[in-house]
């Protein structure tokens, strides 16, 4: 008779017989990207041409998860269908995904109290967004949640965060939160979510009794992965005050004095991971995947989207599948072309993705835009930073400016006109600009409804749910007259408000906020953010500040905001110098302090293999430009400190320190731009 197994043994046979289960919330809770979800719920849009479901499965299947729950309340006839779509449902994926619909549910509480309701949860299991996209070894996070359960069954909670470094080139505003943590345990005591316009947060003086050794991060990125204990579902369902996962549930976890419940922190160093919250992320993430930085996570790499990719130099995925390119088209860095595109002559598409079946005209220019499957685009048009839905057609003449979201279905133009951040829609917008979530959400529903009792009966292969929901011509839409110079002539199209920043009855320090909101679009630069004086103030001395990192504010405010990236390696000088030009127009227009401005030039400066010669030398043509020239000597000199003054130590800050060659630098463009001759009183 075999020898029976220690307790010890049992436990972790039982342990390695456990089935890792994961829960998805598909759903967002917000409307942040509309119009473009009032036909897909955000974890169906695509990102460089895979729904964002997918991304998510590839996640938790690459790390040990075998079943999977995916919550749905809108659009939860399209996320079942998606799902049977999905390659990862074939038995052969190892994945069990089990759709979960719920009518009733407005917040992320209300999700995780259904859960709680249906008791599915058997063990700790992985809680993620369903807009993630990550390369994290997962698995070890749960290895060392499960290591501290066995130490303390009241270890509830590890929450994965990621190091923002330099590349992600923060902005002002977004989503910044401040985490405090036990240095040697990782536990955190503290999580405040900072407003774009304050530099300090309160700690309470127990935290600071209690822990000897504190580690207060403002660089940490929120990945939207969480290793839970069947005890968070339970605590919703005991506390209805819990809506937000952040922002009322570890809150009130760490301040509460009952419950005694602990909550870790994961910081990830070397893998990627990110949520896609809104169209500035969208477009961050999805170049974070053009410029391989989520590998394996990469086009051309059995790409989830079922195509196949010719990867080119300066990070170019040209589709193997029936793409037509005009010899006289030019494809930038940064560029993803789907299967089935077809470009015509003359066109320029950089730093852009054209999905499935895109037709793009003559003479036809797209920069830093994401164009949705069957779209079609005439001649003689451009497109700059935004987003265009699938099936749109889009006419001759045509210019859509940064920031525009065009909704599927819809047809512009010809000789449409959109302003900057304006949204289009096939469907009307709410009555009220500051509708809120519920409203909008019914309108949703409303329209799902009408989707489901019109469902097409087409059952070919292949058919993928963006094309099954706006693969019909929208209905006749009167464009009024005064909308005929925005929209064109032939437009079916609603033109919706455009969002204000007004703060209305919303806190500032709402997550929600509309200044937040504005600053998470597409194309917005936060350029045009006002600040009091004594705000910036604040911003230039916030290496000193409370905060105690290094970071400047600019970061400091918006550690957790992945922004645009439009490279990683620099082929040329001139893509250098354009790069630079880009990086110090940011830090002038934005008030980054000294300190972040010398690391993003030290970064590019890295990648290319320049000399830093040619770095300061771009520096002082920089601030010799910004020298407002007048008549007066006296005063043009002022003019000249007050340039020198604020931004002169970028030089040292970079590591230049030769005075002479400075003077010389000076000259010699001065020389080459005699109008600034004027500075040396000439």
């Amino acid at each position: 008779m075999p020898p029976k197994a220690s307790g010890k043994e049992k436990a972790a046979i039982e342990e390695e017989d456990e089935i890792l289960q994961a829960v998805i919330l598909a759903d967002s809770f917000n409307s942040r990207f509309g119009p473009l979800t009032m036909d897909l719920p955000r974890c169906l849009l695509p990102v460089c041409n895979t729904p964002l479901l997918d991304w998510t499965f590839e996640a938790l299947a690459s790390a040990g998860v075998q079943q999977v729950y995916v919550f749905c309340s809108s659009h939860a006839s399209l996320v079942r269908q998606a799902i049977d779509a999905s390659p990862w449902s074939r038995p052969s994926s190892g994945l069990k995904i089990i759709p979960i619909s719920s009518r009733e549910a407005r917040s992320v509480g209300d999700a995780l109290r259904e859960i709680d309701t249906k008791q599915i949860i058997s063990s700790d299991f992985v809680l993620v967004s369903g807009d993630i996209i990550s390369n994290i070894r997962i698995e070890d996070v749960v290895k060392e949640h499960r290591e501290r359960r066995k130490i303390s069954k009241d270890a509830i909670m590890t929450t994965v965060v990621r190091e923002v470094g330099p590349r992600d080139r923060p902005q002002p505003g977004g989503d910044a939160t401040v985490i405090v943590m036990n240095a040697e345990t990782s536990q955190c005591v503290h999580y405040e979510y900072v407003p774009h316009d304050k530099t300090d947060f309160d700690l309470p003086a127990e935290v600071i009794m209690k822990h000897k050794d504190l580690d207060v991060r403002i660089d940490l990125l929120d990945c939207g992965i969480d290793i839970c204990s069947p005890d968070v579902p339970a605590l919703f369902s005991e506390n209805f005050d819990y809506q937000d996962l952040r922002k009322d549930f570890v809150r009130g976890v760490l301040m509460s004095d009952l419950l005694s419940k602990t909550i870790y922190c994961h910081v990830e160093t070397k893998g990627y991971a990110a949520r896609v919250k809104n169209t500035k992320s969208y477009a961050a993430v999805s170049k974070d995947i053009i410029t391989r930085r989520t590998f394996p996570l990469v086009p051309d790499d059995n790409h989830l989207g079922g195509d196949r990719f010719d990867q080119r130099r300066g990070y170019v995925y040209v589709s193997k599948n029936r793409v037509s390119l005009s010899r006289t088209s030019v494809i930038g860095n940064h560029t993803v072309i789907g299967a089935g595109c077809e470009v015509m002559n003359d066109v320029h598409i950089s730093s852009s993705v054209l999905g499935k079946g895109c037709e793009v005209g003559n003479r036809t220019t797209i920069r830093d835009s994401f164009i949705w499957d069957k779209t079609r685009i005439g001649a003689d048009c451009v497109i700059e930073e935004s987003i265009i839905g699938a099936h749109v057609r889009i006419l001759d003449g045509s210019i859509i400016r940064r920031g525009c979201l065009v909704g599927q279905n819809v047809t512009l133009g010809p000789n449409a006109s959109l302003d900057k951040f304006q949204r289009v829609s096939r469907h009307p917008p709410a009555n009220d600009e500051n509708e809120d979530w519920d409203e909008e959400e019914e309108e949703r529903k409303e329209v799902e409804e009408k989707d489901e009792e019109e469902e097409d009966n087409d059952t070919d292969e292949g058919r993928s749910v963006i094309a099954s929901v706006v693969g019909t011509e929208s209905s006749a839409v009167s464009v009024e007259p005064s909308l005929v110079s925005v929209l064109g002539q032939l437009a079916k199209a609603y033109l919706w408000p455009i969002e204000s920043s007004e703060g209305g009855e919303v806190e500032t320090e709402d997550i929600e906020s509309p200044l937040n909101i504005k600053l998470g679009r597409i194309g917005d630069h936060g350029s045009d953010v006002e600040y009091e004086e004594s705000d910036v103030s604040d911003l230039d001395t916030v290496g000193s500040s409370p905060l105690g990192s290094p970071l400047s504010a600019s970061s400091a405010t918006s550690a957790g905001l992945i922004n645009n990236i439009p490279t990683i390696s620099l082929d040329s000088a001139a893509d250098f110098l354009s790069e630079c030009r880009q990086s110090l127009d940011r830090a002038y227009l934005e008030g980054h302090s000294i300190d972040n401005a010398a690391i993003e030039l030290k970064t590019l400066r890295m990648a290319s293999n320049v000399p830093l010669k040619q770095v300061a030398e771009s520096i002082v043509g920089f601030l010799v430009g910004k020298v407002e020239l007048v008549d007066a000597p006296a005063a043009q000199r002022a003019k000249v400190n007050v340039i020198v003054e604020r931004w002169g130590p970028l030089l040292t800050s970079i590591g230049w320190d030769d005075a002479a060659e400075t003077i010389s630098l000076l000259q010699r463009y001065c020389a080459l731009n005699p109008k600034y001759q004027k500075i040396f009183g000439l």
